[in-house]
């Protein structure tokens, strides 16, 4: 799930933008959007259902209709609203301020005190041309969801970076290290269609916050073949694993 942050002061234009842009990512996937309400506390109905199960202690209280669903959680974790979308098998997020996450962004209008920004005063075409310089983000069950799509069995692992410890430059070169692994990975231990399929994805925590840790999942037509791979794509993830951790750290003590 590609996560795309905008942000720009109150008239700046960026619900305009988001606007635009989410029927021009639509044509490509499923889109979610996540706006910061900062300081202005969305007020729940008094006395419905749904806010009396969530004021009774239901950590999440939804409500169904005919036409939508409503859901309130008591976490403000936005990474947990991440993992939900993630795992309903939503392409894109656009996440509409929370300037002070150091994530990839596109800024609209003068704002200051912000890191990280890869695009200004950007057309909703100019960030379509632009993904990849967005971070991806994926929960376990994202990860593994298309290969349920497609009928294989799957089963999802997870293992610590390790590079957490590095400086924020170091770190950044590790990223960049080990993405082009991961895809070499990806492709090296997928077999055809009627066997074994390998999602990777490495969970940035400089951006999203908590360690970096690699999320994979693996796909067969059988469980009997996933838990026969599953060894084998460990050993491979670890492997590459340690020789982008021993570039990184090198390139910390030079």
């Amino acid at each position: 799930m590609k996560v795309i942050q905008v942000c720009g002061a109150s008239g700046s234009g960026k619900t305009t933008l988001i606007r635009s842009l989410v029927p021009l990512l639509a044509n490509k996937g499923d889109v979610a959007v996540v706006k910061h309400l900062g300081h202005h506390r969305f007020a729940l109905p008094a006395g419905k259902d749904t806010t009396l199960f969530l004021e009774a202690g239901a950590p999440i209280s939804a409500g169904i209709d005919s036409e939508k669903t409503v859901v309130v959680m008591d976490a403000v974790s936005l990474w947990a609203v991440l993992d939900m979308i993630s795992s309903s098998g939503t392409s894109f997020t656009v996440l509409e301020g929370f300037k002070s996450l150091p994530l990839p962004k596109a800024v609209m209008g003068d704002l200051t005190g912000v890191e990280n920004i890869v695009l200004g005063n950007p057309r909703p075409q100019d960030i379509l041309t632009c993904l990849d310089r967005f971070p991806d983000y994926f929960s376990p069950c994202g990860l593994a969801r298309d290969m349920w799509g497609d009928g294989l069995a799957a089963s999802t692992g997870t293992l610590p970076a390790g590079s957490s410890s590095l400086p924020a430059p170091e770190r950044r070169e590790f990223y960049e290290r080990f993405f082009p692994m991961i895809r070499e990975m990806s492709r090296d231990m997928a077999g055809g269609a009627a066997t074994v399929r390998v999602r990777v994805h490495l969970h940035q925590g400089l951006y999203f916050g908590g360690e970096d840790r690699v999320l994979f999942a693996v796909g067969g037509p059988t469980p009997g073949d996933v838990l026969s791979a599953f060894p084998k794509v460990f050993d491979r993830i670890d492997s590459a694993l340690r020789t982008a951790l021993a570039a990184g750290r090198k390139d910390a003590c030079n």
